[in-house]
């Protein structure tokens, strides 16, 4: 039979399945209980009913009960003038997808929208570009930045005499940890604007600007009263986690008129999401995400980590943040996970200069200060590559 949906009006969402029974027949299962559902009225199945119902794209085997497949979920059935997003997360992720019995492991791996669902995501604001305006970097200069150390325990003061001293280090960011929750002893206001005073001090000095990116992560019905009091008090960036705020926090900040300071969506519990071999959603599909709703930076893996992303991760994830799946602008990627003078030359060959390379410890604990760690970073990056191999990324 041929099919009535393609891809010009349909997500298409493509899964890793692991089952006991027929791989072709879950595919059905999974297409038809994630759009409509059997056909249970007396009669024949109607017309708008049959128009409505997902289908199998493709089914790939890679082995006995288990591989790909790829479902089409017409558009037809959601309102993504209204609710774009969570009508995406509503068909890909939450239904039966992962909750049926009839298969062992389901892993969604990517997806695609329509033009017509495309162009209702706003997408990220900044970027690489933008931010290189900001910060006053030519293209090809290294963007260096770091995190507010230790990450929890400090008064606003010396948040902001942390924040003076990484900026006469040359580094062009500074964001919060997420562990800095804006407690009592810290509060979001007064930390912010101590810390703006403290990098203009700075900037008088150096020349140079830095942006800081202050965590206002809270519950979404607050998030914007808390960015705008973040940015009264001169923050020029903001960090949120959109797990623990939601996926929809980060599209009302994105699209809120008066929030005009690049976004770094946070990605603390993505890995609990994805890291089970085989289940969850792929890092690649999260960074998707995150681009349509309007993240303008996210930590996108590195190399020779301490954390848990493979190299196959972190190329795909750096692939959907810049890649050419959408022509929303791209996101800058964050490298860090211990970045330092030793790491740094395996990921600005294999990922190239357009990213924000964190380094915290990596700089921070240099013996000569924030300014050497910072020098000892770049020279390491330039060193690496006057010998970079012929196959190695050029940006």
């Amino acid at each position: 039979m041929s099919r009535i949906h393609g891809i010009q009006d349909s997500v298409v969402a493509t899964y890793y399945l692991e089952t006991k029974g027929n791989l072709g027949g879950v595919a059905k299962e999974l297409a038809v209980l994630e759009t409509t559902g059997n056909w249970v009225a007396s009669g024949e199945p109607t017309t708008r009913y049959r128009q409505c119902v997902g289908e199998v794209l493709e089914v790939c085997p890679a082995g006995p009960g288990r591989g790909t497949i790829s479902l089409l979920y017409p558009i037809e059935n959601m309102d993504i003038e209204a609710s774009a997003f969570p009508n995406l997360w509503l068909s890909m992720i939450g239904g039966a997808t992962f909750a049926l019995a009839s298969y062992e492991r389901s892993r969604l791996i990517d997806f695609s929208i329509p033009p017509a669902m495309m162009e209702k995501f706003a997408g990220p604001a900044f970027g690489i570009a933008e931010t290189r305006r900001l910060v006053g970097r030519e293209k090809g200069e290294l963007l260096i930045g770091t995190i507010v150390k230790p990450t929890g325990g400090l008064a606003p003061e010396e948040v902001a005499d942390f924040a003076y001293q990484a900026a006469l280090g040359g580094i062009c960011f500074i964001k919060d940890d997420e562990k800095m929750m804006n407690p009592p002893y810290c509060p979001l206001g007064r930390r912010v604007k101590l810390v703006s005073e403290s990098l203009k001090r700075a900037e008088d000095r150096t020349g140079q600007r830095v942006l800081y990116a202050a965590h206002i992560t809270t519950t979404p019905d607050r998030v914007v009263r808390r960015a705008i009091e973040a940015i009264e008090n001169g923050a020029t960036a903001l960090m949120v986690n959109f797990f623990a705020a939601g996926f929809g926090a980060l599209e009302i900040l994105r699209r809120h008129p008066d929030i005009n300071v690049p976004i770094y969506a946070h990605c603390g519990g993505r890995e609990a999401m994805g890291r089970a071999e085989g289940q969850g959603i792929s890092p690649s599909a999260i960074v998707k995400m995150v681009r349509l709703l309007g993240g303008d930076y996210f930590r996108a893996g590195m190399f020779e980590s301490y954390l848990v992303d493979t190299p196959d991760d972190i190329r795909g994830m750096h692939e959907a943040a810049v890649g050419g799946w959408t022509s929303l602008t791209p996101i800058l990627p964050a490298v860090s996970g211990g970045l330092n003078p030793r790491t740094i030359g395996a990921n600005v060959r294999g990922l190239g200069r357009d990213n924000l390379f964190l380094a915290g410890t990596g700089i921070l604990t240099h013996p000569g200060g924030p300014k050497a760690g910072v020098e000892e970073l770049q020279a390491a990056a330039e060193d690496a590559l006057a010998t970079r191999h012929p196959s190695d990324r050029t940006n």
